[in-house]
């Protein structure tokens, strides 16, 4: 049985000689690359792989956005690869599945490959590689929430700061930024912009909603076991998730 593989860089030679160096690996399907973290969730979600190659240094959203972005849904057995070392290697040396220094040498990516194909061996589905699972959720390595996007409104860029968001709505592969000042369109998945605000001030209310925590004035039941969330503008959100949480996020928001 093949193993779909897909791989993610944001530059196109390293995608290149990585699918050159997989070539030999005749039980490996590349289904898919992905040149930024966006269209790599997209993929994922898409084509469910067994096998990601993740590189970790993109523009946001980066590699590790990306595994917190799709991980409730799709978690594949995840290889990194990282053109710097800095002090994230030792984290994924420890947490991850592998790690691969670029440049790599054609022999390190195939005990790289050997080690996930026994980790697939005799799965129906990829399983939550607990290693892999501490390297998301590690603070140590965390990525530093995004304070301001660029925008672009026509033919200028509006710079949007993150702590001015009252609420986040998606609509398709874009988000709409709502502020008091206005609405603005970016061009990010949903769960990529959630990885990048600060998860203590921004709270995922639907699948197709983040509200600013700071700005909930209440939470109103809506009959049926569903609620509201109610903004200081009076902007109505549904809440289809983690009620229980949400009290909780609000009693410690300051």
């Amino acid at each position: 049985m093949k193993i779909r593989t897909l791989i993610v860089d944001d530059e196109a030679p390293a995608r290149s000689r990585l699918r050159r160096l997989l070539a030999p690996e005749e039980d490996l399907e590349i289904v898919a690359e992905a040149g930024n973290g966006d269209d790599a969730i997209r993929l994922i979600g898409e084509e469910r792989p067994d096998l990601l190659f993740l590189d970790v240094q993109m523009p946001a959203p980066n590699g590790l956005a990306v595994l917190r972005a799709v991980r409730d849904e799709w978690l594949p057995c995840t290889i990194f690869t990282t053109a710097f070392a800095e002090h994230a290697v030792a984290a994924f040396e420890l947490h991850a599945l592998d790690y691969l220094l670029k440049p790599y040498s054609a022999e390190r990516l195939q005990a790289a490959v050997a080690r996930a194909r026994q980790q697939l061996r005799g799965a129906a589905a990829p399983a939550e590689d607990p290693r892999v699972s501490a390297l998301v959720a590690d603070p140590a390595v965390a990525v530093t929430p995004v304070e301001r996007f660029l925008v672009k409104a026509h033919e200028r860029y509006v710079v949007v700061r993150a702590v001015d968001i009252t609420w986040v709505e998606a609509a398709a592969n874009y988000v709409v930024l709502h502020t008091a000042a206005g609405n603005h369109i970016l061009r990010r998945a949903i769960g990529a912009l959630e990885a990048e605000l600060d998860a203590a001030r921004f709270f995922r209310a639907s699948r197709s909603a983040i509200v600013n925590l700071s700005l909930v004035r209440e939470v109103e039941a809506a009959g049926a076991g569903e609620h509201t969330i109610v903004l200081q503008d009076g902007t109505r959100v549904l809440l289809t998730r983690g009620l229980r949480e949400l009290q909780e996020r609000l009693k410690s928001i300051t």
